[in-house]
């Protein structure tokens, strides 16, 4: 290959993430219901039965499957899960990606219509509403966690500067947390809230789009 085409093919690439191909895509809906004081926000509450994060507090949402688009995921996750007919949803529009180790969500924003409270026993355990004014009017509380690395025991350290005594950077995340009566909303959840509240309130609501 010539100089110019390899300069030619690095023009035409689209930045992407690099190790995207293995990483996992999650995505889900974060449900709004249309009230007559405004927008409530639909959240579950994850089966105890569930092997993972039972008990957390979440929206519905799940594994993008092979052939689907994340919007698409999303809406038939959300159907399977609180019992809804696609047209029961309509989509307003995606929210920014959110990276989480090796698993990537997608987030959209729909509203919710004719919702009667039903639900996969299978995976939910209760569902509940919070005004959307109550994220709009309350920052949430942010704590930290630390993380080190601990490289595995055939790692070859005789390859890099200082060796065993090379200076890993430790990882600091935010978690957030709401209080909201007796629920806590936090972790992915309380930070997606966040993310569409500031979103609202910096006057850059999301383009509403038609669910194909």
């Amino acid at each position: 290959m010539k100089k110019r085409e390899q300069l030619d093919l690095i023009r035409q690439h689209k930045a992407s993430i690099i190790g995207m191909e293995q990483a996992r895509k999650s995505a889900v809906c974060i449900p709004l219901i249309d009230t007559e004081d405004g927008f409530d926000v639909l959240f579950e509450i994850r089966s105890s039965r569930m092997q993972s994060q039972p008990g957390d507090i979440c929206f519905p949402g799940g594994m993008v499957e092979q052939g689907e688009t994340e919007q698409e995921a999303a809406v038939r996750e959300m159907t399977e899960e609180l019992l809804v007919d696609p047209r029961q949803i309509r989509m307003i529009g995606p929210m920014d990606i959110f990276p989480a180790s090796r698993l990537y969500v997608y987030p959209f924003v729909v509203l919710l219509e004719n919702y009667r409270k039903t639900f996969s026993t299978d995976e939910v355990e209760d569902v509940f509403r919070v005004p959307l004014q109550f994220f709009l009017e309350n920052e949430p509380e942010v704590y930290y966690t630390h993380m080190q690395v601990i490289p595995g025991e055939d790692f070859p350290y005789d390859r890099i500067y200082k060796g065993r005594e090379y200076e890993w950077r430790e990882r600091t995340e935010e978690i957030f947390f709401y209080q909201y009566k007796q629920y806590n909303i936090w972790g992915m959840t309380a930070k997606m809230i966040e993310a569409l509240a500031r979103l609202i309130r910096n006057g850059q609501a999301p383009v509403e789009t038609e669910i194909k």
